[in-house]
């Protein structure tokens, strides 16, 4: 029987322990994914506060928006942490979304103009076209999230993968962290592909960019964290390796 009580000892106690035996287990990708983030907001905190060089209305709701989708992948990783696997990714496709139109009004101001004359009338997801531009994959990032998270697939089929019954909330399979870890490196290398973008709207006010050189006046070159994505594809390929033992 499932009682008030039981949902409330969810919320307020296990779900708790549960984030606490997480963090003993992942601690090292939680520090790197911290790191990462703390990086993308500090950049945008600058931009800001730059008050010699200020920013111009649609760059302004730029950060904004890119602020508000940072805290949507930071409550995907807590949540995560918690032991829900499909939920986090829900708001990581939604980040994608967010991070779109955010790299869209920086690159076309008159979107932020459409956005700020009617509100109602702008559709957000045109300004996917707009940010795989930069980077092709995360319009196929965007379509997997949509389809297999979002909307109702064969992930839903089942609540979880416990085996031992049914049970309210998220759960932590201790001896078996395959599809967590494949989760944490799916958000992590999702982050990073993110950050470039983020950076490539403000790179003009940074002093080292970290994922573009610049080739010509106004003009940039990507250069891929090599080293994070291959740690990402690697340790995807071991947990796959692992399961199929």
């Amino acid at each position: 029987m499932v009682t008030k009580s039981t949902v409330l000892r969810q919320l307020k106690t296990t779900s708790n322990e549960i984030a606490q035996k997480f963090d003993e287990i992942h601690h090292s990708d939680l520090d790197v994914i911290a790191q990462e983030l703390a990086i993308s907001y500090d950049t945008i905190l600058n931009a800001i506060n730059d008050q010699e060089n200020k920013l111009s209305d649609n760059d302004f709701q730029s950060a904004l928006l890119y602020w508000s989708a940072l805290n949507s992948i930071l409550s995907a990783i807590d949540l995560l942490r918690r032991g829900y696997l499909k939920e986090p990714q829900m708001l990581v496709r939604n980040s994608l979304e967010v991070f779109a139109v955010a790299y869209d009004f920086h690159a076309n101001p008159e979107r932020y103009d459409s956005f700020i004359a009617n509100p109602k009338k702008f559709e957000s997801t045109r300004s996917i076209s707009e940010i795989k531009k930069v980077h092709s994959i995360i319009g196929q990032w965007y379509g997997m999230l949509s389809k297999s998270f979002t909307h109702v697939s064969h992930l839903h089929i089942l609540p979880h993968k416990n085996t031992e019954g049914l049970c309210v909330g998220g759960i932590l399979e201790v001896h078996d962290q395959s599809m967590v870890k494949i989760e944490i490196m799916a958000t992590l290398g999702t982050l990073d592909v993110l950050s470039s973008v983020l950076e490539l709207t403000f790179v003009s006010r940074i002093a080292t960019p970290r994922y573009w050189k610049q080739t010509e006046p106004g003009a940039y070159k990507y250069v891929p964290n090599k080293e994070r994505m291959a740690h990402v594809m690697n340790e995807i390929k071991q947990t796959l390796d692992s399961i199929k033992e």
